[in-house]
Formats: structure tokens, sequence, C-alpha cells
């Protein structure tokens, strides 16, 4: 069966990305689901040195802020190695440039007011390790508080923790199948003004599908319970799902499904290989 994939929706904005996948069986989309959240690497910062800090924030406080900034990671699996290839080589203690990406922050409060600093102050090692965000707010100093540190940031998965998950959101949905019987349909449009995401419509007197719609039906079968003539069936459609992603803006949205399609054809070799090895196959 050839898979068939449109997109729906690709906001830049607000990092969204919505697609109708066709031909792919849901056990096949759920583990592509599972690995974009848990397997697909990217940076993040996992270990801060504290040269100075004066703030009234403690110094685990700033380090859990910092790693939960999002880092843009596009071509951080061509620079650096893998965790599992750093910890073997006990390089994590060592902040190997091979394991690590490197930055600097140092600020002092003014003379007057307020200083806020934000993701944006922070200066990498790595010009293609960078924040996404310039504009997160990390702490505030006044006159007299002074932070200095060094933070370092590794490639991780976020089966190990969040902070290294390129998206936010990974969900998957059926596409409804909705029949409108117009021989039983009595144009009553209860089914109509039950429906909260219209995806319902009067037509000629008789209800029909809001084709522009459809993809917005989330089979409450509101409408099929409200139709005292049973005109209305909702049911789903098999093979055919639509699969929402918010991405944290380390990774592009192209960069994530492929990455996770490539890790779960690996995993799956893997899993081969070891059947032949134990003789199964």
């Amino acid at each position: 069966m050839v898979v068939e994939i449109t997109v729906l929706e690709k906001d830049p904005l607000r990092l969204r990305l919505r697609l109708h996948i066709r031909g792919l069986s849901l056990h096949v989309l759920n583990s592509i689901r599972r690995a974009i959240m848990s397997e697909v690497p990217t940076m993040a910062i996992d270990y801060v040195v504290f040269i100075e800090n004066s703030s009234v924030f403690y110094d685990e406080y700033i380090a859990h802020r910092l790693g939960l900034i999002p880092l843009i990671s596009e071509y951080a699996y061509l620079k650096y190695k893998s965790p599992e290839e750093c910890a073997e080589a006990g390089e994590r203690k060592m902040f190997s440039p091979d394991c690590f990406a490197k930055f600097d922050l140092e600020a002092e409060g003014p003379e007057k007011g307020i200083l806020t600093v934000y993701s944006g102050d922070l200066v990498p090692s790595d010009p293609d390790i960078t924040p996404a965000y310039k504009n997160i707010p990390l702490l505030k100093l006044v006159k007299g508080q002074r932070v200095r540190l060094e933070a370092f940031a590794r490639l991780g998965r976020g089966k190990e923790h969040i902070k290294w998950s390129p998206v936010t959101v990974a969900a998957h949905k059926y596409v409804a199948d909705i029949g409108v019987s117009r021989e039983k349909c009595t144009g009553c449009a209860k089914c109509i003004d039950a429906c909260p995401r219209s995806v319902l419509k009067l037509e000629n007197g008789k209800a029909a599908v809001n084709e522009e719609k459809i993809f917005e039906c989330s089979l409450c079968k509101l409408c099929e319970n409200i139709c005292e003539t049973r005109a209305i069936t909702v049911k789903h459609k098999e093979s055919e799902f639509i699969l929402l992603i918010e991405l944290t803006g380390a990774l592009t949205g192209k960069r994530v499904l492929t990455e996770a399609a490539n890790i779960l054809i690996g995993k799956l070799n893997e899993l081969e290989e070891r059947l032949r090895n134990a003789g199964v196959m």
C-alpha cells in the first residue's frame, strides 16, 4: 500500500505541523510518534559551572532554567558524539568538545533599575548550537548582583529527560467517516446545532457533511446521538489519520519526522539481526 501524506497546517510562528496520512497502519504511526517524543536526539544544557552568583536565585534554579532552553540542533548529530559514545569514553566529566557545546554568561546589575538576563545573552562556542529563542527570561539583577557561569550542552533524548525532546506535543487521531441518509433526514438541523466543530451543514434542506471541516471532527458522536431518525452514522476510516506535532524549535518538522522514521527502521533491522543470530529466522 502506498503511503500518502498531505500537509494540512504548517505554522512557523506556532511551530505547529499537522499532517493527513493515508495508507499507514496505526501501530506503525504510533511507533513513529513515540520515536519523535523519546528517541530523536537534540542538544540541551546538562551541566552548569557557577563561577559567581550573587543574585536572589539559587544555582539549581538558574541551572534548571538553562536546561529548558531549546537549542537549535539541526547539525548537532554531525558534530557531536552520541550520549552512549560519550559515556563509554568517559568524556562527560571532562567536557570534551566532541561531546559538549559551551555557553558563557556574564551579567551584572545596573546602577539604577533592573537588568533582565535573557537566553540571547548566552555566548555560544559553536555558532550552529544557539538558543532557538533569544527572549526567554532567565533572571533579574539589581545593583550589586552579578552572575558568571559556564554552561555545557550535550546530545540527549526525550526518554532521558523531556528537555531533550524536539516536540512538546505529538498526537494522532482517526479521520472521521460520517454518513448521512437523505431518506431518513428530516432537516431538523438538531445535529448541526449539536456539533461543536461545525462539521455538518444544511444543504438543500438536508444535513450534509462540510468537507472543509471533516478533519476537525473529534468523533464525539453528539450528532449521531441527537438524531431521532438515526440518519447519521459516525465511524472512523481505517489506515487514515491526522498527526499533530508542535515543535520546540530545536529541529525542523522535516528533520524530526525523517529522524524518527530512520530510528524506527534501525531498531527493526537490529531486531531482525538478533533474531537471525538466535536462530529464530
